[in-house]
């Protein structure tokens, strides 16, 4: 597989999120005013306590079980890992900047999930799906793949819905 064939694998999926994105945010600028200030903050309600969760678990039940899970024992030691040094990083990155109190709990709450977030259920199915994937066969990349990043959301999601009814999100 040459440098161009990977590099064209690796930014498709990447491209196509980000074209997403910038759409999305040029419809949530004021001037364009689709949708009004009440009608966003319901809308990313209902993105944070409906579908989230929906993806997460619908990926859940297709790909993790027991021979999965057996297979891919390390999984949930790998997540611990990415908490405790993310954990141990925003308390470093408090240390040093001096973040005011109420933002304590964001800091490292952000530091310590910075990479468990749903990027993973976009990218991997497309880079697996890409003609001379570096992974593998696409079937074993998708369903290895698709278990790791959904018990990684499912994680991250459990903890910010620790974060999101603690003190330091009223105060802010």
């Amino acid at each position: 597989m040459g440098l161009l064939d990977l590099f064209s694998a690796a930014s498709i999926p990447v491209l196509k999120v980000l074209l997403v994105t910038a759409l999305g945010s040029y419809l949530a600028l004021d001037r364009v005013n689709i949708l009004g200030e009440d009608a966003r903050k319901h809308l990313n309600s209902i993105v944070f306590y409906v579908f989230n969760p929906a993806i997460v678990s619908s990926n859940l039940a297709k790909t993790i079980t027991y021979d999965s899970m057996v297979k891919l024992w390390f999984m949930p030691f790998n997540i611990l890992i990415t908490f405790l040094v993310g954990s141990v990083l925003g308390w470093l990155v408090i240390q040093m900047t001096r973040a005011p109190r109420h933002l304590h709990g964001l800091v490292i709450g952000c530091c310590a999930a910075g990479n468990l977030g749903n990027m993973l259920l976009i990218i991997i199915p497309a880079v697996c799906k890409e003609k001379g994937s570096p992974f593998g066969a696409p079937d074993v990349c998708h369903s290895y793949g698709m278990a790791y990043a959904s018990l990684s959301m499912a994680v991250c999601l459990y903890q910010l819905f620790q974060f999101k009814g603690s003190r330091w999100e009223h105060d802010w």
